[in-house]
């Protein structure tokens, strides 16, 4: 989707002033080779801003998936049927990219640029703030003996009951609120 992104604009620029210039009966050999060759240059400079502009989106979309399927080839078998079903009843779009990642009682969030493990058995307290507008949406607030995490969750409520059921099977001291799935 980035690279149309990166060629179909220059694309449709050079295009759209090819084709204005051969509809242009009265330009003589000159003025159409300066046309002609204007048209190119911007397009290939366009081209390159784009470039540019989208090149470290790409770079970091793909250190994302190297880190999910280096993290992926590290689960066990009973994980990997947990990560299956789970993704199994996501929404096309959030199938293939999973939030968080549960793995031998901890609980791996994968953020854009990182990736951040937190053992269940340090978890003090989950707190979940559901929002629905334009879609599913929880704020998932984890606070440990060390420090606080924010996440946010998309896609369905599914993730996070799977996320607080798996925490309070691993640790039952966790606090929660429990009136967070209405």
């Amino acid at each position: 989707m980035l690279l149309l992104i990166i060629i179909i604009p220059p694309l449709a620029f050079y295009v759209f002033t090819v084709s204005e210039t051969l509809s242009l009966k009265n330009l003589d050999k000159e003025s159409y080779d300066s046309r002609m060759g204007d048209s190119f240059l911007f397009a290939i400079i366009m081209f390159g801003c784009l470039l540019l502009l989208v090149t470290p989106f790409m770079i970091s979309i793909n250190n994302m998936f190297k880190r999910y399927f280096e993290f992926i080839k590290t689960l066990s078998a009973d994980d990997i049927k947990k990560l299956i079903s789970l993704n199994e009843k996501e929404n096309l779009i959030y199938q293939y990219t999973p939030s968080y990642i549960l793995r031998d009682h901890t609980v791996t969030f994968f953020t854009m640029f990182r990736e951040n493990s937190i053992n269940f058995n340090d978890i003090i307290s989950i707190d979940v703030r559901q929002i629905f507008h334009k879609g599913y949406r929880a704020i998932i607030r984890i606070e440990t003996r060390h420090s606080k995490y924010q996440y946010t969750l998309y896609g369905n409520p599914l993730k996070v009951t799977n996320l607080i059921t798996e925490a309070l099977t691993a640790n039952p001291k966790i606090i929660n609120n429990k009136n967070w799935n209405y």
